[in-house]
């Protein structure tokens, strides 16, 4: 297992009829057979119904309730609004923190690309797979290339080494297995105005140091909190 607050992110693009969900649904079984926890993204021109005509959440829904959550055996956000690929991953990050998302689609977003299709490649993109043919050694080789090369949230990424002071280089260089990039490092994520934050060591830590010890002299305890595993924290900015 990964384990920390990094996950690693692959998106698989192609054309249309070429095998992209077929090849989806290998890779999530073989990162499932390696005990990792996998976050999905399907891109879609379609509409998505997520609950059932005159179902109850439904009739909130026309009512014109803007946030629909249905809570059940599962949990499910109807939100009326469409949120750019870099917010979904730091939602997901911020929910279930996963080890992988696998994004079916977004082909133009800078993250390890498998394809389907041969015209659909560029400098992210590591491999060219046939779905239809591709056999169980290919995939298991596929999936280490995917363990060994993805990275996070990639407006995120950081590295004192000298060179990559741009957060494309070190995505490029982790690809092409240039840069031993430490995951470790990845342990406080910041978005201001939904934007990703990149933050460099220095910044991190003070952050992570500072809000902790201010809770420390909190009396957590009255709340059930003994450890502090996962902080969450929202300022909300007003304008003077």
């Amino acid at each position: 297992m990964l384990g920390g607050f990094f996950i690693r992110i692959f998106s698989i693009v192609g054309r249309k009829n070429t095998g992209k969900t077929l090849l989806s649904v290998r890779l999530i079984e073989k990162l499932k057979k390696r005990n990792y926890k996998v976050a999905t993204i399907k891109h879609t021109h379609h509409v998505i119904e997520v609950d059932k005509e005159n179902s109850d959440t439904w009739k909130h829904r026309i009512a014109g309730s803007d946030i629909v959550v249905g809570v059940g055996d599962k949990t499910f956000f109807n939100i009326d609004r469409v949120y750019s690929l870099d917010r979904l991953l730091f939602l997901i990050k911020l929910i279930e923190n996963p080890d992988f998302v696998m994004i079916e689609g977004f082909k133009n977003y800078n993250y390890l690309k498998v394809s389907t299709s041969k015209d659909l490649v560029d400098e992210f993109t590591i491999k060219v797979i046939d779905p239809f043919k591709i056999d169980e050694d290919g995939i298991n080789s596929l999936v280490n290339d995917i363990e060994n090369l993805s990275f996070d949230i990639i407006d995120t990424l950081y590295t004192n080494e000298c060179g990559y002071n741009d957060v494309l280089d070190i995505g490029r260089s982790i690809i092409k297995g240039e840069l031993d990039y430490n995951p470790d490092d990845l342990d406080v994520s910041v978005a201001i105005d939904e934007n990703n934050i990149g933050l460099n060591f220095f910044v991190k830590d003070f952050i992570k140091n500072t809000i902790i010890g201010m809770l420390k002299t909190l009396k957590t305890e009255e709340f059930g909190v003994k450890n502090f595993n996962k902080l969450e924290v929202i300022v909300n900015k007003k304008e003077e």
